[in-house]
């Protein structure tokens, strides 16, 4: 875009701001409650500050992580491709530390998965890469290439559930000219301004209203306090300041800071609660988190124990299985990909308790978690704790989605009969073992067997 239609676009936004007529403080409209329901309760200063097209204390961020991938070419020889991937989004420099200057983000700007694949694809970049570079530097805008002279920074916490990171950097920084506010004030009503830019195409401002409050938010492994404004935001706005103006100065406060949106919709865009982030802006350290927040365990002797009163089914890579008990060993049958039309068994795992090494070793840890899992779900699905704590359930039921794409390369593998998970001859089955279900299974059918451990 023309840097003259930038400009334009950008002082079209902010009109509504630059033509108010200056008021004095006496002249304020009634304001009640802590923050206002309009700008116009803004101070002359603050008013002017906020009609220019630039925030000099708000930035756009350019993250840029290098990803390489091996892979085998003629002859064995190892192939080395290389992929960069790079995203815009926007900071703001807060506060001044040990001579340092630092800048609060979303996690999800700056963060890269250290491999690709497994539930962490990156678009553009093939799975099983390996992240072997990354930073973040500070850009005028999207179009400006990269430059010596540019500021680089570097992470000081970076926390996945908040979505916040700190950055920082010993270049001398323009901060924010105005207080951290206090969230838990917020009333549905109140005005509110975004400052960010927009595609990391430029700088921009954005009014809007809190239209709601208290929004709990565990999407993607996050865990926070959200409430929802109807400024039109875009992608590139993720780390944006959000902005309220007090009654009692006439002063905008930092009172959130914008990180994501509805799908599907227009001026439904939520931002993390500041008072939530105080302890990590001020500190630099994580608030303490209950119990509860925390992604619960799988403990595979419930699961045992639960085999005693009868077989269970449950998913696994994509797959239906029947886990149960037949004397000391459990037989985990993996269905036919047309369950529930059909019930036959196409695989068998047989856990005896042997020692197990490789993949049979990670295997058999992955059906024992997913059923511990898939367990826990149930029970907090029907219990008083389930309705207590619908944030767990949430919890466990991604950490279910998560494992689904190892799961499905574990099959994969013992279908392909990789070292130590190749199909039992006829002499080491065990006919003790078989149950009724399971010799039907197995009768004429040419089920393949796999025992899990040295045999």
């Amino acid at each position: 875009m023309p840097r003259a239609a930038r400009a334009l676009l950008a002082s079209v936004l902010l009109a509504p701001l630059a033509t108010r007529p200056a008021q004095g403080a006496s002249a304020r409209p009634p304001c009640t409650g802590r923050y206002a329901d309009t700008l116009s309760v803004m101070v002359p200063a603050a008013r002017e500050r906020e009609s220019r097209p630039t925030a000099d204390w708000v930035y756009c961020l350019r993250a840029t992580a290098v990803y390489e991938r091996v892979s085998y070419g003629r002859g064995g020889k190892l192939v080395h491709e290389y992929t960069t991937k790079v995203r815009h989004g926007t900071g703001f420099a807060y506060r001044q530390r040990d001579g340092e200057w630092l800048v609060a983000t979303n996690q999800h700007v700056v963060a890269f998965p250290e491999v690709t694949g497994d539930g962490q694809e990156l678009e553009g970049v093939p799975a099983g890469a390996r992240r072997v570079r990354s930073e973040v530097r500070i850009v005028s805008n999207e179009a400006e290439p990269d430059a010596p002279e540019q500021i680089v920074l570097r992470p000081l916490l970076v926390d996945e559930a908040l979505d916040l990171a700190v950055l920082a950097t010993r270049e001398k920084l323009r901060t924010i000219p105005y207080k951290l506010g206090r969230s838990a004030d917020l009333r549905i009503g109140n005005t509110v301004l975004v400052r960010g830019y927009p595609l990391g195409a430029f700088p921009a401002s954005n009014a809007g209203r809190v239209i709601g409050l208290g929004q709990r938010d565990v999407e993607r492994g996050w865990d926070h306090e959200d409430f929802v404004v109807d400024a039109l935001l875009n992608l590139g706005s993720s780390g944006s300041p959000v902005l309220a103006v007090s009654c009692e100065t006439g002063e905008p406060e930092v009172v959130g800071v914008y990180h994501a949106g509805y799908r599907n919709a227009q001026g439904l865009n939520v931002v993390i609660a500041l008072d939530q982030l105080r302890t990590a802006l001020d500190d630099l350290r994580l608030p303490q988190r209950t119990a509860a927040a925390r992604e619960p365990g799988a403990d595979p002797a419930e699961a045992r124990a639960a085999l005693a009163r009868g077989p269970v089914l449950f998913p696994f890579g994509g797959r239906a299985v029947r886990a149960e008990r037949q004397g000391d060993s459990v037989r985990f049958a993996v269905l036919d990909e047309a369950f529930p039309l059909s019930a036959r068994v196409e695989l068998s795992i047989v856990d005896r308790g042997l020692v197990a090494e490789g993949q049979a070793a990670d295997l058999r840890a992955a059906l024992w978690e997913q059923l511990a899992l898939v367990l826990r779900y149930r029970a907090a699905e029907g219990g008083a704790e389930g309705r207590r704590s619908p944030v767990s359930r949430e919890r466990i039921a991604a950490r279910v989605r998560r494992g689904e794409p190892e799961q499905e390369q574990l099959l994969a593998a013992v279908k392909a009969g990789a070292e130590g998970l190749s199909p039992v001859t006829r002499g080491e089955r065990d006919p003790a073992a078989r149950g009724p279900a399971d010799a039907a299974d197995r009768a004429g059918r040419g089920v393949v067997e796999v025992i899990l451990g040295a045999r």
